[in-house]
C-alpha cells in the first residue's frame, strides 16, 4: 500500500508541477522595473529567423532572480506563459507549433521577468523573432563524434527529428566491430538513397538505393584509394567521389590540434547499376583533385584543386581553387575546365563547395591553406553568386572554426557546423537565406535540455538536411556492414597518365 501512495502522490506532483511551470495565469507583478535592456539567455535565441516548424527553442535565463516569468507571443493565437523556480524554460510543444504556425511572417516576442531575492520583478526588453513562412527540412543526420582523435572508436551516425527533440540512432560502430565510419552522403535530401563510409576490418562503402543495400569495395589497382568524399548525382544513379593519399600531423602546442593533408588526391565516377567506376584525365592528373559537388541540374560537376607544392614546400602552401567541369551523363562525355574561382584572387584555400537549389549560388569554406577545415581555427564560411561572380564572407562567422555546410530543399535555410560555443565540440547551427542571397543570424539547434551544450561533450559532425526521417532498417544495415564487400569494376578504356589516381596499371603499379 506504501508503494501505491508514493506513486499517485508522484502522479499528483508531476500534474501540480506541470500547472506550475506552463500556468495561463500572470504571477503577481508587484514592483516592476523596466531594465531596458534584452535579457542574457543560452542559447543566443535573439533576433533570429525561425523556421514555422522547428523545435520549441528552450533557453537558460542568465540572469539572477528566486523565480521567473516568461510570456511567448505574436499577432495570432494565445499567449504562452510560464513561470518557473527555476532560470530553465521549457516551452510546450504543442502550443508552440500552433503559434508558430499561425503566425507565418510575423514576429515572436519573449518577454522575460525575473523576481529578485527583494521580492520585486525585473522586466526586461522584449526578445523579438521572426517566423518565417518556408519551412525547414525536419530532419538532420549527423555523426556524433569525441573531439579528442583517440576517442574516435565511440561512434554512431544519427537521424534528429528538428521539429520535436527525437533522436534516432541508425547505427554505431559497436554494429562494427568499432570501425570508423564516416562522409555520410544524401542524393537530393532524400534518405532512400544514402551511402557512407565504413573503415577497418569490416570496412566497405555502403549504398543504399530505395530498397537495395550493398557493400563496396571500391579500391581498385588502377586507383589511389578506395572512394572518400562523396557527391550524388541528381539522378541518383552516379555518385562522384575522389580518392586520396591522407596524410596527419599531430601538434603538440597551439591553435591546431591535427593538420590533415593529401599527397595526392584524384575524382572518380561511380555508376550504381553497371557497378563501374570511370574518371577522366582531366580530373585525374598530378594536380589535387578533391571535394566534388553536382549541380542541381547534374551538367556540372564542381571541385576544388590545388597544384603539389614545390619541393620543400610546407604543406601550409598548399590552397585550393574552385573549378568545374561539363558532364554529360548520357553520353559520358566530359567537357573542359572552368576556373570559378581560383586561390590567387581570394588568398585562401577554397573547399566544401556545395550549390543551392537553384543553382545561383555556391557556399563555400575559405580558410588560410588546405582542405580539413574542421580542425582549422581560420575556416569561415563565405558565399559566391554565380550570376556576379561576388563572393563575400557570411555574418555568421566567428573565431573559431566554421566548416561543414549543407542546405535545405527549398533553397531558404542551410545548416553548418560550428566551435563558436566552447571552441572544442562542433554544434549545428541554422540560418535563413532569403532569395536574394542573404544570409541571417543563425541558431543553433534547439535542445530539450538549453544547457546540454555545456555538458555534451560529442561534436556534430558533417550535418545533413532531410526531408523526411532515414528509415533504413537497423538490421539490415548490420547484415550488410558484415558481408563482404562486392568488388567495383574499373574502366579501363579510360587512358590516364598522371602521377596520381585513377592511372593504368602501367603507370600506377
Amino acid at each position: 500500500m506504501k508503494k501505491i501512495t508514493i506513486f499517485l502522490s508522484g502522479i499528483i506532483v508531476s500534474f501540480l508541477s506541470l500547472y506550475f511551470f506552463v500556468s495561463h495565469k500572470n504571477p503577481s507583478l508587484t514592483n516592476v522595473t523596466e531594465t531596458g535592456h534584452i535579457p542574457a539567455i543560452f542559447p543566443d535565441y535573439t533576433q533570429v529567423v525561425l523556421p514555422p516548424n522547428i523545435a520549441p527553442l528552450n533557453f537558460f535565463i542568465e540572469e539572477k532572480g528566486k523565480k521567473y516569468f516568461v510570456k511567448i507571443y505574436s499577432k495570432n493565437g494565445d499567449t504562452i506563459k510560464i513561470v518557473n523556480n527555476s532560470p530553465s524554460i521549457d516551452i510546450p510543444i504543442k502550443r508552440w507549433k500552433q503559434l508558430l504556425n499561425r503566425n507565418r511572417n510575423e514576429d515572436l516576442y519573449f518577454d522575460v521577468y525575473v523576481k529578485d531575492p527583494n521580492g520585486s520583478w525585473n522586466k526586461y526588453k522584449s526578445i523579438t523573432n521572426k517566423i518565417a513562412n518556408e519551412e525547414i527540412d525536419g530532419y538532420l543526420a549527423y555523426r556524433l563524434i569525441n573531439p579528442g582523435y583517440r576517442l574516435w572508436k565511440n561512434l554512431g551516425l544519427y537521424i534528429r527529428n528538428i521539429q520535436t527533440f527525437d533522436e534516432d540512432p541508425v547505427i554505431t560502430n559497436n554494429m562494427a566491430e568499432k570501425d570508423c565510419m564516416n562522409c555520410h552522403s544524401f542524393c537530393q535530401n532524400d534518405p532512400t538513397r544514402a551511402l557512407f563510409h565504413v573503415r577497418g576490418k569490416v570496412g566497405g562503402t555502403v549504398v543504399i538505393d530505395n530498397e537495395i543495400m550493398k557493400k563496396l569495395n571500391t579500391e581498385t589497382k588502377h586507383t589511389l584509394s578506395a572512394a572518400v568524399y562523396p557527391a550524388w548525382h541528381p539522378n541518383g544513379k552516379l555518385i562522384a567521389f575522389s580518392t586520396n593519399k591522407i596524410v596527419q600531423e599531430f601538434y603538440s602546442a597551439g591553435p591546431k590540434s591535427i593538420n590533415v593533408f593529401d599527397t595526392a588526391s584524384d575524382i572518380i565516377l561511380y555508376n550504381i547499376k553497371s557497378n563501374l567506376v570511370t574518371t577522366s584525365p582531366k580530373v585525374s592528373k598530378k594536380d589535387f583533385e578533391n571535394m566534388p559537388a553536382w549541380s542541381p541540374d547534374g551538367n556540372y560537376l564542381y571541385f576544388c584543386s590545388a597544384p603539389q607544392p614545390e619541393p620543400n614546400r610546407s604543406v601550409d602552401s598548399v590552397k585550393y581553387s574552385l573549378l568545374r567541369i561539363s558532364y554529360n551523363e548520357k553520353q559520358n562525355e566530359w567537357g573542359e575546365i572552368d576556373t570559378v574561382l581560383s586561390s590567387e584572387k581570394t588568398g585562401l584555400s577554397i573547399t566544401w563547395p556545395r550549390i543551392s537549389p537553384d543553382g545561383r549560388f555556391i557556399m563555400i569554406c575559405m580558410s588560410d591553406y588546405g582542405y580539413f577545415t574542421v580542425y582549422n581555427p581560420g575556416s569561415d564560411i563565405c558565399l559566391l553568386d554565380l550570376q556576379t561572380n561576388e563572393y563575400r564572407p557570411l555574418n555568421m562567422n566567428s573565431n573559431n572554426v566554421e566548416s561543414y555546410h549543407s542546405w535545405s530543399s527549398n533553397g531558404r535555410w542551410f545548416v553548418f557546423s560550428s566551435k563558436k560555443l566552447n571552441g572544442l565540440c562542433s554544434r549545428p547551427f541554422i540560418s535563413y537565406f532569403d532569395k536574394d542571397g542573404k544570409a541571417y543570424k543563425s541558431f543553433v539547434m534547439p535542445q530539450k535540455d538549453p544547457l546540454s551544450y555545456e555538458t555534451f561533450l560529442k561534436s556534430y559532425n558533417i550535418p545533413e538536411l532531410l526531408k523526411s526521417r532515414w528509415t533504413v532498417s537497423k538490421w539490415n544495415l548490420y547484415k550488410t556492414i558484415h558481408k563482404e564487400a562486392t568488388e567495383v569494376k574499373f574502366d579501363k578504356s579510360i587512358n590516364v597518365d598522371a602521377l596520381s589516381g585513377a592511372t593504368s596499371t602501367t603507370t600506377q603499379k
